[in-house]
């Protein structure tokens, strides 16, 4: 099934969130210092991140995501 993959980044709060298909409702586990894990809440599914000081941190250009799930920030 083909899915989104949908980037949303708030200027105000420096927040960057990236998810995948559908919205659902989602627990999050912080994965490392200010980067969450999304998953959905009933069947766990990986459903994307949302990365806090995400310009403090370098933008676009450090930030490696091999897909379909792990996030580094260097």
């Amino acid at each position: 099934m083909k899915q989104n993959l949908d980037i949303y980044y708030d200027k105000e709060a420096d927040i960057l969130e990236i998810t995948v298909g559908k919205p659902s409702e989602c627990v999050f586990d912080e994965i490392d210092e200010g980067i969450f894990e999304a998953h959905d809440v009933k069947t766990n599914e990986f459903k994307g991140y949302k990365i806090f000081d995400f310009l403090i941190r370098g933008g676009m250009k450090n930030i490696k995501i091999p897909l379909p799930a792990n996030v580094s920030i260097v």
